[in-house]
């Protein structure tokens, strides 16, 4: 009996192509059911708010599953270039400030200018987006998003933490590893996992640290640019965009 062995590689690529498109189903109903809830009934303005807020998460959501879908499908090879970190942040939390005021969420940043490293920006970024994300779904009635960051010669370390009912013992052992969901109907639970490979394919870690309420999410990225002067920054910064036409 002969077997054919499909390579590691296609395996992979065919699993995150078949669980994005899986997890589109989820927020495709809910726009739809909501849709036919406008257009059905006359209601009053804080149902019609709750209803836009819940279509409004639910596209935010269908983008970040097809920008996965197109970066995988376009292609396997990434580009590191020089970047700050305040200027990634502000960027992902920009995406979700009008979700977080419908919702009344307060985004709190502590993140201090001039922190540099090297790093894939669309992918890292990627990352950051599945956790603020994941956070505002956790507070649909309201709460504080904290993002902050704290760096050494080494290192950078970026903590995400939310006001939510937190990580639930039975999943947190599991929470990085495909398809472990968290309560998510018709979710595989893939954005977690995903956002582990980025992290890890850059050197660094994911993880979760205890938190008095909520979850708090830890990234810690390693600081490897070739100087700590301005101008090496900028020279290395200019070779690294030259030809990058995937940066945001």
């Amino acid at each position: 009996m002969s077997v054919i062995t499909i390579p590691s590689r296609q395996t992979g690529s065919l699993s995150a192509v078949a669980s994005i498109v899986h997890d589109l189903r989820n927020p495709l109903a809910t726009i739809h059911g909501s849709a036919e809830m406008l257009a059905g009934a006359h209601l009053p303005q804080e149902q019609v708010q709750r209803i836009a807020r819940n279509m409004y998460r639910a596209s935010v959501h269908m983008r970040e599953l097809l920008d996965e879908f197109f970066q995988r499908a376009g292609s396997t090879k990434y580009e590191r270039r020089l970047t700050s970190i305040r200027e990634l942040v502000d960027s992902a939390v920009d995406r979700i400030t009008l979700a977080a005021e419908i919702q009344s969420v307060d985004i709190v940043q502590a993140v201090p200018d001039g922190v540099m490293t090297v790093l894939d920006r669309h992918r890292i970024h990627r990352v950051l987006m599945n956790l603020l994300v994941n956070a505002l779904e956790a507070m649909p009635d309201g709460g504080t998003l904290h993002i902050s960051a704290v760096s050494d010669r080494a290192s950078v370390l970026i903590r995400v933490r939310d006001t939510g009912p937190g990580i639930a013992p039975e999943i947190r052992s599991r929470l990085f590893e495909p398809f472990a969901t968290v309560g998510k109907a018709n979710g595989l639970g893939m954005g977690l996992a995903f956002a582990r490979q980025a992290v890890i394919d850059r050197g660094g870690d994911i993880g979760t640290e205890s938190s008095d309420q909520g979850a708090c999410f830890a990234i810690r990225l390693p600081r490897n640019q070739p100087s700590s002067s301005p101008q090496a920054r900028a020279k290395y910064a200019a070779r690294s965009d030259s030809g990058n036409s995937g940066a945001e």
